[in-house]
């Protein structure tokens, strides 16, 4: 495949011929062979030009080199999408999480600093939707925001139901089947709610105190990271018909919790390398929901259903529950049953420390399984790896070395060596150089080392017969494995060559080498 031609460089000639086609053409002329033509004709025309008359042209040929590059010279995806529209997207989108990120630390900063960390107030908000559209506009079906804070936990919530009257054509399907399989929410025309947006607008501004909060750089809004355009989104429908500019910073939620967990970390504990691995496990943890199932925290719609699970007002709750699990006792904040934590959660906690929790990142109450930093719950474990206690407090199992209480001595296995096998009697009585230096407690007659000794130091005796069953040198002549049949002697005679004895009358006849 022959090399592409490289596309000509437009330099002053270039522009000279564009103006001198444009004048001739303006006189009735035409130029059937093209820019060949016109660059022939209009030759003569710039050699008869000085350098101050080629100097316009070359200042437009400069001012061109300066422009960004469309068509001319473009690169494309494999979708058509030309890259120096991807680069501005990447570009675009790798400003706004810096954006996110310095808000979020600038916030939190600020609170430290005025020692008002735990009384910081920030606002979770999630949405529920019936469809998408093919333009990416989500249509809202239901609406919740909760006010939190470390000291007071959920100090406020707020729920309403949208109605969006009608469902965009060709997608009612889509808004049944995604209705039934998440939130169940009746679907247009049969919903119910606020229909008016601006209406929705305002009680969302009057609930987190606009007027307040607007004195702050960002107003921030936390939302799950996966759930961040959807909450755009919606909001800037909200906002549309309205004389406000779009005044939010939808947050992901992993974000706060992680640089939330490090200042809690750093201030409440002293600690100055947090233990707090990094942003994925905040994520990790968020996404483990232990509370998903929790009741009484949902809408009353929901809560009758028995689906809390998808509801948007228990979503902002659990959201405020798990911050507290993990971050309140690193504050010496006492937390409390409804507020922090769900009502039925045990909040009680002893002081033991202990090795294993001295380096533990997460706190919990006793629905999350695990312990807070240096503290250990009370009750039974529930660790498949620590000591596990019957119900009289012996321990029956443990993985960790020492001493098992209320074991019978008798029932443990001994490593020596059965001598009274005969399989390992014939082996002991063997002569040869290994013999004397059988080890009862280590010697293992299958392992790879013992099979390498006896090929470079083969007994005296002959061994009788092929393949498995010369594994063994035979005793007084005979073998105990005798040839490839796998025939054994008998055990009378095996425990006689060994001078132990044997009343067993139990024998085992050789099988004849044919």
């Amino acid at each position: 495949m022959p090399p592409k031609k490289k596309a000509a460089v437009k330099g002053p000639f270039f522009f000279f011929m564009l103006e001198f086609r444009a004048r001739q053409q303006a006189k009735g002329q035409q130029f059937p062979g093209g820019m060949e033509q016109v660059m022939r004709e209009a030759g003569p025309h710039w050699d008869k030009l000085d350098d101050e008359m080629r100097e316009v042209y070359k200042d437009k040929a400069k001012a061109y080199k300066k422009l960004p590059k469309q068509n001319y010279g473009e690169k494309y995806t494999a979708q058509g999408i030309p890259y120096s529209v991807v680069e501005k997207e990447q570009r675009e989108r790798a400003a706004k999480v810096e954006l996110i990120r310095n808000s979020i630390a600038e916030r939190i900063q600020t609170a430290c600093v005025r020692n008002e960390l735990e009384a910081m107030k920030v606002y979770f908000i999630a949405f529920n939707h019936f469809c998408k559209t093919t333009s990416n506009v989500y249509v809202p079906a239901e609406m919740a925001l909760a006010k939190y804070s470390l000291e007071n936990g959920v100090m406020a919530k707020m729920h309403e139901y949208i109605n969006p009257q009608k469902i965009p054509l060709g997608l009612a399907l889509d808004a049944i089947t995604w209705s039934e399989e998440t939130h169940r929410l009746p679907v247009p025309p049969d919903s119910k709610g606020e229909t008016d947006f601006s209406v929705l607008l305002e009680k969302l501004l009057n609930f987190i105190d606009f007027e307040e909060e607007k004195k702050c750089k960002n107003f921030l809004l936390f939302t799950d990271a996966k759930d961040v355009g959807e909450t755009e989104n919606i909001l800037s429908q909200f906002t549309e018909d309205s004389k406000i500019l779009f005044p939010f910073l939808v947050c992901p939620l992993g974000e706060f919790f992680y640089q939330l967990k490090v200042a809690t970390e750093r201030y409440g504990l002293g600690l100055d390398k947090p233990n707090f691995p990094g942003r994925t496990i905040a994520d990790v943890l968020l996404k483990k929901d232990p509370y998903e199932y929790t009741g009484g925290i949902s809408c009353d719609f929901h809560e009758d259903l028995g689906n809390p699970r998808y509801c948007a007002l228990s979503r902002v709750i659990r959201w405020a529950y798990m911050i507290s699990d993990n971050c309140c006792l690193d504050l010496n904040i006492e937390v409390i049953s409804g507020q922090h934590l769900p009502a039925n959660a045990d909040t009680t906690l002893c002081t033991d420390m202990t090795q294993s929790d001295s380096k533990s990142f997460v706190s919990s109450s006793d629905l999350t399984h695990v312990s807070l930093p240096k503290i250990l719950k009370q009750g039974r474990s529930k660790s498949p790896f620590r000591n596990m206690d019957d119900i009289n407090g012996s321990v029956i199992y443990s993985s960790r070395g020492g001493t098992v209480k209320d074991c019978d001595q008798k029932s443990v296995a001994s490593d020596k060596l059965n001598e009274t096998n005969p399989f390992y009697a014939a082996l002991k009585a063997r002569p040869g150089p290994s013999s004397s230096a059988l080890d009862t407690k280590s010697f293992n007659p299958f392992s790879r080392q013992a099979q390498l000794d006896e090929t470079r130091q083969p007994r005296d005796v002959g061994v009788v017969g092929h393949g498995r069953g010369a594994l063994l040198s035979g005793l007084r002549g005979k073998s105990a494995l005798a040839g490839g049949c796998g025939g054994f002697a008998s055990q009378s005679e095996v425990c006689s060559s060994v001078g132990g004895g044997c009343d067993s009358s139990v024998k085992f006849s050789d099988c004849d080498d044919d």
